[in-house]
């Protein structure tokens, strides 16, 4: 134990040898954050125990007040609340008392040894915003070990649980007979991918692991696990996130009193773990043949100044006798994720320390613009204190922080390094209130940070907080150093009402590089940013690159950081208008499974997608949900009409035509916008897209300029007829129009339209073919009886093109030969005597038409449009 508190004395004097840092020549400003607590519980005070932050900057700390009745010996019990205090940008805090409904064990915690760690069951996690997670024990029997069972609960800010899951057991001491919640939680560096858990038995050297993602709803759902087995002497072990979005262990061991002096007797090794995968064989980062080596500290994060990560060790080197430690040595080293070792320093300690206390707890935190914070708690008998030294990341000599060497903190030794370098101090509390002391870090980066929160971006189009227009065609990041595309993507999202809409994922495959490998050009689509006056940010994936020269990949930005306005852009008014979605094979096969009852909520859950992923108010999406079979593709697939309704509204959000454009655009690459998330919409055939129900006249405009000219013509024929005899029934040219124009909507009907509902299809067919073959028996049956009178075969012989040309016309209908007698035009031909027998067959006939042949088919018609 002596080595090892005499290890965390010089701590501090290695990092000054080789860390280091320049002088930092600004003067930070110490402020002051306090809040009173909106109930006053009297003696018993608030007390800051743990702080938590975004990485936006919003801070979730938790308060304790302890419960003197149930604190005893090495015990500090609390009252049964979960107290939350959420610290917003703007410096408001909003207190959440949260019941949990979970055993009082959880609110103690214990030590091992007096004025040791604190030991807790009770631990939370940020995952999103507004969604926690929340770890704790339950025990079937508190004082068997061995019934201890960790679970984790996901609830929101408000108290509203989403699961509850068992994930892990505890570490047991057998001698103590005591369940140790030494159980270790890594979040992932993209929390939307969740965390890993692992445990290690310091005495078999056995760890066990477990990754598990929180679902959106707040499903936790378990991902790989397994158990590892470290062999030799393991001295310092932790588990970190990577850049690429994976974890890894980093442990070192070492060997005492080995006989092979060319044999390494201090290793230091990565294991590392992909996200949802088994371990990839553990690669050596650092090994030395020095004896009798003790590793007695590790610190590993993210290299942000350089490529890759780092790891900090302090090595001691043991006498073989006396078992007193010799000199103390400090190793940086920078690596890859491969395991590939950038650069590695050492040096033994010769200075002194600022602090002489053999119980500082030194820790050190990397910071995002580069170099590095310690800090040591040095207790006191009355509280403790804690001091700090800046370092960068290639000079010599530290530099205290601008608070005083040791400035007060409150009794958990809490503080806070948010994003931008702002540093909490917590106070100890005296009232029923807490404080921070904060000051603002210097950045080591100096000028090469232009606020993306990533020292490696230089520049960006849009600028942040630029204006653009809505057209623009593509984005472009600069980067300081070469890069290559990697795994990750681009995300566009528009803000509305501090919300975020996605509007556009963006792949590799949409991105081009510079040929100096500075400048990555995404592509963007046309709906983008069609909501001209919108706010917009761009998220960049961790992994969206990586380094040309290392093939390492590099930070992103987070949300809500490469912000920026597009110009307002006038739209003229458009009327409303109608189009043709097509579902997918495979959506229209669900779309034929679902009750007749439930297809209603299909189309209702389509519009409510689309409203969505555009947006656009729910109220100017209408659907007939009616569906048509599309005859122009192999498969079976439907075709769904969607309505957009105009409006009037200022500064309203679509334009009907951006609206079409947009749901076109939208579906045609469903595969980069949500339209392939929503619960209906993602059934849409993106080849297909959205076609709108062209005008009328544009569609027809030729037909119905055919049609106009042949009813003009027909009307002046009629005229011509009218004049050339007045007496005639010269209304029958209309009549002979209107008898070509029906056999030619029946026959256009049955080959084009029918077979889109194919339950109409035998219908349509049978009161064509039924009437036609009626009507053809009829009209021959008259014609040759007729024929039989000698003054109707005289106008028949000498008329029989006429008459034969109407006879046939006749067998679509009958009444086609009423035209041989209606003396048109006074045409003999259109003279024909008829028996007044003949005449009244022709009007029964025509009688029978109406109900064999017009109305069914009136009745398919109506059944055809709904």
């Amino acid at each position: 134990m002596r080595i090892l508190n005499s290890a965390k004395t010089k701590f501090l004097l290695i990092f000054v040898n080789i860390l280091c840092s320049y002088i930092f020549y600004t003067t930070a400003v110490i402020r002051e954050f306090s809040h009173k607590e909106e109930i006053d519980h009297g003696k018993v005070l608030p007390r800051i125990w743990v702080s938590k932050a975004y990485d936006d900057g919003i801070m979730v700390i938790r308060i304790i007040r302890k419960n003197a009745t149930t604190s005893i010996n090495n015990y500090l019990c609390f009252y049964e609340m979960f107290s939350l205090r959420i610290i917003n940008l703007d410096g408001t805090v909003v207190e959440k008392n949260l019941k949990l409904d979970i055993q009082p064990l959880n609110y103690c915690v214990f030590q091992m040894i007096s004025g040791g760690k604190w030991m807790e069951f009770l631990k939370y996690f940020l995952i999103r915003k507004n969604q926690i997670l929340i770890t704790y024990y339950n025990a079937t029997d508190v004082n068997d070990p061995s019934t201890y069972v960790e679970w984790g609960m996901v609830m929101d800010f408000d108290g509203n649980i989403s699961s509850r899951s068992s994930i892990g057991k505890p570490f047991i001491d057998n001698n103590l007979q005591l369940a140790i919640p030494n159980y270790q939680i890594v979040l992932n560096i993209n929390r939307e991918k969740g965390f890993m858990r692992y445990v290690r038995n310091n005495k078999t050297n056995h760890m066990d692991w477990k990754q598990f993602r929180i679902e959106p709803d707040g499903a936790i759902t378990e991902l790989t696990s397994g158990g590892l087995v470290l062999y030799g002497e393991v001295g310092v072990f932790i588990g970190i996130h990577t850049i690429d979005e994976s974890y890894a262990f980093i442990f070192s061991n070492s060997t005492l009193n080995a006989t092979n002096p060319l044999s390494p007797k201090g290793q230091v090794s990565i294991l590392p773990i992909g996200y949802n995968q088994n371990p990839s064989p553990s690669l050596l980062i650092y090994q030395t043949t020095t004896p009798n080596l003790v590793f007695t500290f590790l610190f590993c994060d993210i290299a942000f100044l350089e490529v890759g990560h780092v790891c900090i060790l302090t090595v001691i080197i043991q006498e073989d006798v006396t078992m007193t430690s010799g000199p103390l040595y400090y190793i940086k080293i920078n690596f890859l994720s491969s395991g590939s070792v950038l650069s590695f320093q050492s040096q033994v300690n010769d200075l002194t320390l600022p602090v002489e206390n053999p119980n500082v707890d030194w820790s050190v935190n990397s910071l995002i613009f580069g170099g590095y914070l310690l800090t040591g708690t040095i207790p006191t008998p009355t509280r403790p204190n804690i001091c700090g030294y800046l370092f960068n990341d290639y000079n010599s000599a530290p530099i205290p922080w601008e608070f005083p060497e040791r400035e007060p903190i409150g009794i958990r030794g809490v503080y806070q390094i948010l994003h931008n370098n702002t540093l909490l101090v917590s106070q100890l509390e005296t009232d029923n209130s807490w404080r921070f002391q904060v000051i603002d870090l210097p950045k080591v980066v100096g000028n090469k940070d232009k606020g993306y929160f990533n020292v490696k971006v230089e520049s960006t189009y849009p600028a942040i907080n630029s204006t653009i227009r809505p057209d623009i065609q593509n984005v472009k990041i600069n980067f300081y150093d070469p890069v290559e595309l990697s795994d990750g993507n681009l995300t566009i999202y528009q803000l509305i009402d501090n919300q975020p809409y996605l509007r556009q994922y963006i792949t590799k495959s949409s991105c081009t590089v510079s040929i100096d490998g500075k400048t990555v050009i995404a592509k963007i689509l046309d709906s983008t940013f069609s909501v001209s006056g919108g706010i917009y940010y761009i998220k960049m994936d961790n992994n969206f690159v990586r380094d040309k020269t290392y093939k390492e990949s590099l930070l992103g930005i987070r949300d809500n950081i490469w912000n920026f306005n597009v110009k307002q852009k006038e739209v003229p008014f458009a009327h409303s208008m109608n189009g043709l979605l097509r579902l997918t094979p495979e959506g229209t096969k669900y779309f034929d499974s679902l009750p007749q009852e439930n297809r209603s909520n299909f189309f209702n859950n389509l519009l409510n997608d689309l409203a969505d992923v555009i947006p656009v108010p729910r109220s100017r999406l209408t659907s007939d949900e009616k569906t048509q079979l599309d005859l122009n593709v192999n498969e079976k697939q439907y075709l769904i009409s969607i309505g957009v309704e105009e409006t009037r509204v200022d500064n309203d959000y679509l334009s009907v035509e951006t609206v079409v454009n947009d749901i076109n655009t939208m579906v045609k690459s469903k595969d980069l916008t949500s339209i392939n998330n929503g619960q209906a919409s993602k059934y849409l055939d993106q080849s297909y897209g959205f076609i709108p129900t062209l005008d009328l006249w544009k569609t027809y405009e030729y037909k119905l300029l055919a049609i106009f000219l042949i009813i003009g013509l027909l009307i002046v024929l009629f005229f011509i007829a009218r004049r050339r005899n007045s007496n005639g029934n010269n209304i029958a040219i209309l009549q002979l129009g209107l008898i070509i124009f029906d056999l030619v909507i029946d026959i256009t009907f049955i080959n084009i339209n029918a077979k889109d509902v194919p339950v109409l299809y035998f219908p349509s067919i049978v009161f064509v073919t039924v009437p036609i073959g009626i009507n053809t028996i009829l009209a021959f049956y008259l014609i040759t009886q007729e024929n039989k009178r000698q003054q109707f075969l005289e106008w028949f012989m000498a008329h029989r093109k006429v008459a034969s040309i109407f006879t046939i016309l006749a067998s679509t209908d009958i009444e086609a030969l009423s035209i041989l007698y209606s003396n048109l035009a006074g045409f003999s031909s259109f003279n024909a005597p008829f028996s007044d027998d003949a005449k009244s067959k022709i009007f029964w006939g025509a009688c029978l038409n109406i109900f064999i042949e017009d109305i069914p088919q009136v009745i398919i018609q109506v059944d055809y449009i709904k």
